[in-house]
């Protein structure tokens, strides 16, 4: 197993769904240190703006764990995005408490659309000419990102999954297929060969794809610049559309 730490839900997510086999590689998406000095600046802001206003000096640092406190936890939950690699599938969305991510077995995923980007928030505009069907798990101070071509997975509970005929053979149509993209501000590097390894170890022909995929390429988000740029995406798309 590679990557971030194994929580507790997705532990118990994939005991819920053992067709997806065992858990890989997990790549979750914390708020990076950008993130976390741009939250204690605006703490700080407020703290020193009470104590300069009405408040005392006293009162104003009585604020200051509340401040962290409510800060601290919104950009915990904001940060609950991952994607979980398994022996034959992803679980791919937020991990954050009272959601769940979706569900996306290897059989109804485009093997060679796997692209690496910068910005990966760009790629909608950039591919709105051949697919309106987008979802991006993302967050404010994410640039960099994985993308691929997929169905839309159901969410991970055993009633939606079944209903959908994820694991039957029966799930969704290729014409249903989405362009997904997991952002991080990390390298995407350990992401994409985590993939490159489950889907050669299913039987794919994807050894090397990693020396593809990587480096990243910075895109302009101009549609004009798809089929040079992100080739895998459009590709892709072509054949399922």
């Amino acid at each position: 197993m590679t990557g971030d730490r194994v929580t507790r839900k997705v532990r118990r997510l994939a005991a819920e769904f053992p067709e997806l086999g065992r858990v890989r590689h997990v790549e979750a998406n914390p708020p990076s240190p950008k993130a976390w000095a741009v939250t204690l600046g605006f703490v700080a802001f407020c703290v020193i703006g009470a104590a300069i206003g009405n408040a005392t000096v006293a009162g104003a640092l009585g604020m200051l764990p509340i401040w962290l406190a409510i800060c601290g936890g919104i950009l915990w939950y904001y940060g609950g995005e991952k994607v979980v690699v398994f022996d034959r599938g992803l679980l791919i969305g937020s991990f954050a408490p009272f959601l769940r991510p979706h569900v996306v077995p290897f059989a109804q995923f485009a093997v060679g659309s796997i692209t690496a980007v910068r910005p990966a928030w760009k790629l909608a505009a950039m591919l709105t000419p051949r697919t309106s069907l987008f979802t991006g798990r993302n967050t404010i101070w994410a640039f960099n990102g994985v993308a691929f071509v997929a169905v839309f997975g159901p969410v991970a509970r055993r009633k939606y999954v079944d209903a959908a005929g994820t694991f039957s053979g029966h799930g969704a149509r290729p014409s249903t297929a989405i362009v997904w993209w997991f952002a991080t501000w990390r390298q995407p590097d350990r992401l994409v060969k985590a993939l490159e390894a489950a889907l050669v170890d299913l039987g794919h022909p994807v050894v090397g794809l990693s020396h593809h995929v990587l480096p990243l390429v910075r895109i302009s988000g101009k549609p004009a610049d798809a089929a040079t740029q992100v080739p895998r995406l459009v590709a892709a798309l072509e054949q399922s559309f």
